[in-house]
């Protein structure tokens, strides 16, 4: 089965996506409208901990470069814009707080620590040595991870919106711009993953391993449990945590398990 974003088009235009960067959304912030709305505290919450989910992307692209992925041109020309528009999509949500006059400071408390997520905790000189063992095999692994990222997100920016009306042309934008995002990541995990039974081993590892959302292993546990709850824990998030893992469960050689693996992981 084919995942919904892979198509028999044309190959992703990373040279167009580099050329029509999307960066400051501040225009599109209406921060007095923001300051008269009155935004609850759990929106205010969640808005923190997708700033600091954002934020987390230069410790991303620090874990991804150590490996093979650097060597790979069409891989790293994408991260560089993708790591490009999240920086401004933390600003925007930076501007949202600072029209409530939020705690501009990362969130902090106590880490969530489990066995599962040891790899997570890896510094640049483990991966780099793990990664030169994986080889270039982890590029696939590197891509669907990404790609479930950018799934939880957008579901994650969709309950903003439906939230706090104020905020919805803002997350309308938002997961419009990580469309494309989801469109390069899909299109290269599924050819990736069809090319080779290890790349789909290495990525069968890396999603049991994974902190979700990405950078979540740094979020305090207790901002980690809101975030869970607030954007998966009804029934609509359900739903959504399980449409997740069927995508997942649709890429090539992945399978039930995998989606489960995830979707048990985002549902409190």
């Amino acid at each position: 089965m084919t995942p919904p974003e892979a198509t028999d088009t044309a190959p992703f235009d990373v040279r167009e996506f580099a050329r029509t960067a999307q960066a400051s959304h501040r225009a599109e912030v209406d921060q007095a409208a923001i300051a008269s709305s009155g935004l609850g505290d759990d929106v205010v919450h969640l808005i923190r901990v997708l700033r600091d989910l954002e934020r987390a992307t230069l410790n991303r692209m620090r874990n991804l470069l150590v490996t093979a992925t650097h060597k790979d041109a069409r891989v790293t020309a994408f991260l560089t814009t993708w790591a490009f528009e999240k920086f401004w999509i933390a600003d925007a949500l930076d501007a949202v707080l600072e029209a409530v006059d939020a705690d501009p400071a990362p969130l902090s408390g106590p880490l969530r620590r489990t066995g599962a997520e040891r790899a997570e905790r890896r510094g640049p000189i483990l991966r780099a040595i793990a990664g030169n063992i994986a080889g270039t095999q982890l590029v696939a692994a590197h891509m669907t991870t990404g790609l479930v990222d950018e799934w939880i997100s957008q579901v994650a920016y969709r309950r903003l919106g439906s939230a706090a009306s104020v905020l919805s042309g803002l997350a309308d934008r938002l997961v419009g711009l990580k469309d494309r995002h989801v469109t390069f990541l899909a299109e290269e995990a599924e050819r990736r993953l069809a090319q080779s039974a290890r790349a789909v081993k290495l990525a069968r590892k890396a999603i049991g391993q994974a902190a979700w959302p990405i950078g979540a292993v740094e979020i305090p546990a207790a901002d980690r449990s809101f975030f869970e709850s607030f954007v998966f824990g009804d029934a609509e998030g359900r739903a959504a945590a399980a449409r997740i893992g069927e995508r997942l469960a649709a890429l090539p050689g992945l399978g039930a398990a995998s989606g489960a693996t995830v979707t048990a992981r985002l549902v409190p």
